[in-house]
């Protein structure tokens, strides 16, 4: 295949191995000798650790080690914010915390050896709402807060807050009094798990000399190592973290995890140990997405202009904070809380709080599906009640140029009234509602507005030719499922003029990779992409030195030229292909490219219009058409940007309508797959898809950011539209047959 590489919906490079079942993952590691690890945890959700007596386990035949906090480094362990032990010491802080780890011969002797563990406990008080969490008369979760290390954004003169962040601009206070009117609204979201289909595993192995090598599902190899290195105090040098493929991750594979109970139980048995994670436990005692509270006021001026907003989100961050990666250890999302609109004042407020829960993590636009589920509602609340039009509103007051954002960021060519232009088009917004064919169904639309960020940091790579001709890149980048191994061929084949088959994709153990800081934040393409077009540049200088020196002339005049060294010279032209360089060069021909990019100002903006229908007797909405309206650069491979869109409104649809983690006084009771109720085929939905041309993009070729499109627009998308068809006001998700039955029955009454 020549020609045009960029744009074209090329074949994934791991494809048939994925379709055919021959791809491996981090479960399907085996070592000589391995054994089986499992982990014992908490009961109960807040409580002293009295005593933890293992004998009776390790009488059990087969049993090779129990470990429990005694016998691993008392270090907290954390991403930004140092809290977190590896075991339990004096107390647990959530259900399913874990006390001690078991290594066996089997995954049943290991399970049977766990449940001989005895724990004996004194229960403490415990509270699960962040709102009640911040009472004077709360518990204190982290008598020893203050001490711990982490990031600027501690709050240890609050109760129980992890961190705080704020922005904004303008004087809120002046904003207000400027105001001819004020809305009051607060909002509720639920817990929920990333669903990704492959659990987490890792196994670790020690050598006779000491050094660890570690096979695991993770998003950043060179960041594990660092961090391993750090809690077992031994040099990273010392550790290989073993590349594996990634059955999905959408930011919940991002940390130490089991890794250091694996180290240890395989440095007491001296075998490899192995962990492979349960679905339930997945489910009870992972990194889910926060809950949260958000408390929105916001002053409108009589023309309906936006003058002051004021944003307040409370996550629910569980018994730790550990698992927040970014420099704040906060929720990104917490700035997205007056959403995509131009406000001369803004306070916007994200705090993160200790409660007796699971800990939570990030999941794809992390605190952004949770803010803007209450922006959008609040938004067309004020649409109404002020009678102007939901798309009206949205458009007298988006982000255009010029406009800055509610943190007081700038912001370069925004595309916010083209996207929600676009998605007027396409779905009809002004024309007749839709009635619904069905008795006692009622018909609804409703819209929603957003954007996203395009990711940055840091990524290098290597491209070498081989002695045949073919291209090898050499890479540290794991792919969690988005394509970006087909991408990084892509790029290369353009640049060089090849055939995309003839570049190799070798992903290397961190002993010998290029260096990459690992996948998050929507950053692949603007980030890996560019670095992987620097090796490509980097490589045809090398090439055409070669060439020059073969043909003893400058190498100003050797030009390079779909896929060969290319020299004019009296009207004659000479040409060495790749496999020709290759033969003729004295040593092996190599480029590398690196690149660090910070967070560019350039925005990804979209909307959707939804149209659902509801059942006017039980409440159930069933969704008929999506309409999604996109701002993109240019498209490296249409296939997999497609299906990046298409995924997140999926899992936004899941977030909207059904998925939720449920607990009982911090017990989760949804321990099944069977019980968490995540979208499949038949609740596919129809889709529309616009896209509205960006003129600049961060990427290579222009390119931008689409790993975090759709996810965060469709709940509040569903619920104007659930209001609009009802009346029914649903504020707290996910929006249940349930919830609209009650507030239909509610408006009946009245």
């Amino acid at each position: 295949m020549r020609g045009k590489i960029i744009g074209q919906p090329i074949p994934r490079v791991e494809g048939a191995e994925k379709v055919s079942g021959g791809l491996r993952y981090a479960a399907d590691t085996v070592r000589p000798g391995m054994l089986w690890g499992k982990v014992l945890r908490s009961a109960l959700p807040h409580a002293r650790l009295l005593h933890v007596d293992a004998s009776r386990a390790k009488k059990l035949l087969g049993v090779k080690a129990v470990i429990a906090a005694a016998d691993v480094n008392p270090r907290l362990i954390g991403a930004m914010l140092q809290d977190m032990p590896v075991f339990a010491r004096d107390r647990v802080r959530y259900v399913g915390e874990e006390i001690a780890a078991v290594a066996a011969v089997d995954a049943d002797t290991a399970e049977e050896a766990v449940h001989l563990i005895d724990v004996e406990y004194e229960e403490l008080p415990a509270v699960f709402d962040p709102l009640e969490a911040m009472k004077p008369e709360a518990p204190v979760l982290h008598p020893d807060y203050a001490s711990y290390r982490g990031p600027r954004t501690k709050m240890p003169e609050l109760k129980n807050v992890q961190t705080l962040v704020t922005a904004g601009k303008g004087e809120i206070q002046k904003g207000f009094a400027e105001s001819d009117r004020i809305f009051e609204n607060s909002f509720r979201t639920q817990l929920v798990h990333q669903g990704y289909i492959e659990p987490y595993a890792c196994t670790v192995e020690i050598d006779g000399e000491g050094r660890v090598a570690v096979w695991v599902a993770n998003q950043a190899y060179f960041k594990l190592r660092k961090t391993l290195g750090e809690y077992l105090e031994i040099p990273p040098q010392q550790i290989t973290i073993h590349p594996s493929n990634m059955g999905g991750s959408f930011g919940a594979k991002d940390f130490l995890s089991l890794t250091p109970a694996a180290y240890y139980l395989a440095k007491q048995t001296g075998r490899p140990v192995r962990f492979v994670k349960s679905y339930t436990e997945e489910l009870t005692a992972s990194s889910p997405r926060h809950p949260a509270v958000i408390v929105l006021r916001t002053g409108v001026k009589k023309d309906g202009t936006i003058w002051a907003w004021e944003g307040r989100t409370f996550y629910n961050g569980g018994a730790y904070g550990a698992y927040k990666p970014n420099p704040q250890g906060s929720m990104s999302g917490a700035y997205m809380v007056a959403g995509s609109y131009d406000i001369p004042h803004t306070l916007l407020e994200g705090y993160c709080v200790y409660t007796n829960q699971v800990p939570c993590g990030y999941f794809r636009a992390p605190g952004e599906t949770q803010t803007l589920f209450a922006v959008e509602s609040h938004i067309d609340m004020m649409a109404e009640a002020l009678g102007i039009g939901p798309l009206e509103f949205r458009r007298l007051n988006c982000l255009k140029e010029g406009s800055t954002r509610a943190t007081g960021e700038p912001l370069s060519d925004p595309h916010c009234l083209e996207v929600l232009d676009r998605v007027n088009k396409i779905s009809g917004w002004g024309s007749k509602r839709r009635q619904s064919a069905a008795k006692n169904w009622l018909a609804g639309r409703g819209m929603a507005l957003g954007d996203r960020h395009v990711g940055h940091g840091d990524s290098s790579f290597e491209l070498v030719l081989e002695n045949d001709g073919t291209l090898r890149l050499l890479s540290g980048v794991g792919d969690q499922g988005v394509g970006a191994y087909t991408m990084h061929r892509q790029v290369v084949s353009h640049l060089l003029g090849v055939d995309p088959n003839a570049v190799k994709i070798e992903v290397r153990d961190t002993s010998s990779a290029p260096y990459d800081q690992g996948i998050k934040g929507a950053r692949g393409m603007h980030i890996e992409g560019q670095s992987v077009g620097r090796a490509a540049e980097s490589l045809t200088e090398a090439l055409r030195a070669t060439a020059a020196s073969h043909w003893d002339t400058a190498i100003e005049g050797v030009s390079w030229v779909n896929g060969a060294a290319l020299l004019k010279q009296n009207g004659r032209k000479k040409r060495l292909t790749l496999k020709e360089l290759a033969r003729v060069s004295s040593q092996p021909l190599k480029g590398f490219g690196e690149f660090v990019g910070h967070k560019p100002d350039v925005y990804s903006f979209q909307a959707v219009v939804v149209d659902v229908e509801v059942d006017s007797e039980s409440g159930e909405a069933r969704l008929r058409h999506l309409y999604f309206v996109y701002d993109v650069g240019t498209i490296i491979n249409p296939l997999i940007h497609q299906g990046q869109i298409e995924g997140g409104i999926v899992q936004g649809l899941g977030y909207a309508l059904a998925e939720e983690i449920q607990l009982d006084d911090g017990r989760i009771t949804t321990v099944t797959l069977g019980d968490y109720k995540i979208p499949n085929i038949r609740d596919n939905v129809p889709l529309t898809t616009s896209l509205v041309r960006a003129k600049v993009g961060p990427g290579p070729f222009g390119a931008k950011s689409v790993a975090e499109a759709g996810i965060s627009v469709v709940a509040p998308a569903v619920a104007n539209a659930v209001y609009n068809a009802t009346g029914v006001r649903i504020t707290e998700l996910p929006v249940t047959a349930e919830k609209v039955r009650n507030g239909l029955l509610c408006r009946y009454k009245a």
